[in-house]
This record gives C-alpha cells, sequence and structure tokens, in this order.
C-alpha cells in the first residue's frame, strides 16, 4: 500500500485527538530509514489515523494547506504521540515498517 497516494484522506491534530477518542488507531509510518548521528536518531516518519474500517487519514500540518505533518527526529515523534495520551510508544525503524498505537479502555 503506498500511504502517501492511496490515503488522500487528511486529519488535523485536533481532528486525530478527536478520532482517537472514538477507537481510530494512531499509525505511525517510517518513510526514510532513520540514521544515527551522536546521540540522535534522524529519519521521516509521518503519522496517519487509522479507522476500524480500514480507511487512513494522514496528518497535515494545517487543514487548509494539506502539507504532510513530518517528524524527522525520535525525539520529536515520542514526544507527539506521547502529547496523544500514549503510554507506550513503537517506532518503526525501517522505511515502510508501521507501528499502530490504540488508546486504552481507561484513557
Amino acid at each position: 500500500m503506498n500511504w502517501m497516494q492511496d490515503a488522500p484522506n487528511v486529519v488535523s491534530e485536533d481532528g486525530l485527538r478527536k478520532f482517537l477518542g472514538e477507537g481510530h488507531s494512531c499509525d505511525v509510518l517510517c518513510r526514510v530509514t532513520p540514521e544515527r548521528t551522536a546521540a540522535q536518531w534522524s529519519g521521516v516518519w509521518t503519522v496517519h489515523c487509522g479507522a476500524p474500517d480500514g480507511e487512513r487519514r494522514l496528518l497535515v500540518t494545517a487543514r487548509n494547506n494539506m502539507v504532510a505533518r513530518e517528524f524527522k527526529t525520535i525525539n520529536g515523534l515520542t514526544s507527539f504521540v506521547a502529547s496523544l495520551g500514549f503510554d507506550l510508544v513503537s517506532i518503526p525503524m525501517v522505511e515502510g515498517k508501521v507501528a499502530s498505537h490504540k488508546l486504552s479502555e481507561d484513557k
């Protein structure tokens, strides 16, 4: 599946938070295999909202300009995913791999 072409629907950060509360997943896609430079891992990851029926929405910087929000460091990605309410963050480390996150029932 080409997540960037097959998922034309987009979602803002606020929309993603709403969907997560409705049982959708937060899927992290590795777009560029990260490399370690000193104490930092750098690559490219995008975040997608996965509906229970399989529909996917790409997280964008603002719904008006619909530019994919890309995370370039593991620190930035981890901070973002944790801010969504996840206690455990899984990060794919190979291009094309996906890690899926769902909020627990008690959130």
